[in-house]
């Protein structure tokens, strides 16, 4: 049986034996050893990312970035480069898992060095690779239709890797790379850390970057932290230090102002093709940034699916093929970014509340037929028309179940409006409600 790793510095996915684990790129050299966040390691005091605050000096999670061979500082490990990292933290997993045969799905930003150095990694480690295949083409060939032409945005810890996937002849195929190198899950962290720093400082008195422990407890809280808001839309956020509890809490508005120099950045590029999906690779847990979200961006909660037929090809000297084109699957979804928030909830865990939304009937403009609009979709959450109140709490445009619904009244009042078409107080499906009083987006869905 093959199995598969997706690999990516913030999240390396296994999927072996039918089971799925995680492993994140971080490589903690202690003493004489090299300890990774490996799945089923009870030792939690032995994780390198709940030590990556403690003792940066000991930390590097650029080795998987690289690929390459170039220099670590010296360590009692012995490891000299990040290739060394590689082969180390590739040995444990094949270890714990019995890896024997492997599908390599890998970053756009691989070149041909990086992945021949990546194949003679996998041969020390005693893995006999039968397929490499490129991770955007895989995430978006069954999503796709002829003529289609997309952005895939696979975000890491240090940069974010822009993949332009095109639909010719029946294949998807990988196009245009860009690597933006200001926007990254580090980069959102030292952001969010910051503007945490001063919340504190404001309604506490407490700087919780002048301890590195406080500092740990923080960075540790940062996906616990998205999700409350994903939920609730504030989060309240607790310090130990000195046998004294520090607290403070945080709102979507603020959340969203320390995120939105990355997400601005994304959107600018994300203009120039049909639609735009984001593959956030675990960080903040499973929340989306609602920033991109209302932008139209199709978050990728999970590793897509290929046919290990397809990927695991070798030429006839025995080498293996880099695969940067897969066959389109026949009942992929039409690309569109009007549609892309309601997929992009679809696909929301279970503790967004996921509504499983069909696709919208087809519509014919020109006869004034639209699909009935029937639910309003805000913050990861879906409530029918007639059972939903709009609020504007702390600025922030939000959504709760209550009846009667005050949405037609505030629109007649001019509260809030439709953002597509302003003179308009009727709703149809594809709508986006905004308002002067609060910031944020409503979206108007249809639900079967």
């Amino acid at each position: 049986m093959l199995d598969r790793l997706y690999i990516n510095d913030n999240n390396l996915v296994l999927e072996s034996a039918g089971q799925r684990s995680v492993s994140q790129g971080y490589a903690w050299l202690t003493g004489d050893q090299v300890l990774f966040d490996l799945s089923g390691d009870s030792a939690q005091n032995a994780s390198p990312v709940s030590q990556c605050r403690l003792a940066p000096q000991q930390i590097n999670s650029r080795y998987w970035q690289q690929c390459e061979q170039s220099a670590i500082p010296a360590n009692g490990a012995g490891m000299r480069h990040a290739a060394d990292l590689v082969w180390q933290h590739l040995s444990q997993l094949k270890q714990q898992n019995k890896l024997v045969d492997l599908v390599l799905v890998v970053p756009s930003h691989y070149q041909e060095s990086n992945l021949q150095l990546l194949l003679g990694i996998a041969k020390a480690c005693q893995l006999d690779v039968k397929g490499l295949v490129n991770k955007a083409v895989v995430a978006l060939h069954n999503r796709l239709k002829a003529g289609a032409e997309c952005w895939h945005f696979d975000v890491q810890l240090h940069q974010t890797v822009c993949s332009r996937v095109s639909v010719k002849d029946g294949q998807a195929t990988l196009g245009e790379i860009q690597v933006l190198t200001d926007v990254g899950i580090h980069l959102m962290q030292e952001a969010l850390l910051k503007g945490l720093q001063n919340n504190f400082i404001q309604n506490d008195r407490f700087d919780p970057l002048h301890d590195a422990a406080t500092e740990q407890q923080l960075f540790d809280q940062l996906p616990s932290i998205a999700m409350q808001l994903a939920n609730s839309g504030k989060a309240k956020v607790s310090l130990q230090h000195q046998s004294r509890l520090h607290n403070t809490t945080v709102d979507c508005k603020e959340w969203q102002g320390l995120l939105s120099p990355f997400s601005s950045r994304l959107i600018e590029l994300s203009c120039s093709a049909d639609a735009s999906y984001i593959d956030l690779n675990a960080a903040f847990g499973d929340a989306d940034l609602d920033l991109l979200t209302q932008a139209g961006f199709v978050a990728l909660h999970e590793v897509a699916d290929f046919s290990l037929s397809q990927a695991a090809e070798i030429s006839e000297s025995g080498s293996v093929i880099y695969r940067t084109d897969l066959p389109i699957s026949t009942s992929s979804a039409e690309p569109d970014n009007k549609s892309a928030i309601e997929e992009s909830l679809a696909q929301k865990s279970p503790v967004n509340k996921v509504i499983e939304s069909p696709k919208p009937a087809k519509t014919d403009a020109a006869d004034g037929a639209y699909p009935q609009a029937t639910h309003l979709v805000c913050g990861g959450k879906a409530i029918a028309i007639d059972n939903a109140q709009l609020t504007t709490d702390s600025g922030v445009l939000g959504l709760q179940k209550k009846v009667p619904s005050n949405l037609q009244e505030m629109l007649i009042s001019g509260s809030v409006f439709i953002l597509n078409d302003e003179g308009r107080t009727q709703l149809k499906t594809n709508d986006r409600i905004g308002s002067n009083l609060a910031d944020g987006v409503v979206t108007v869905i249809q639900v079967l």
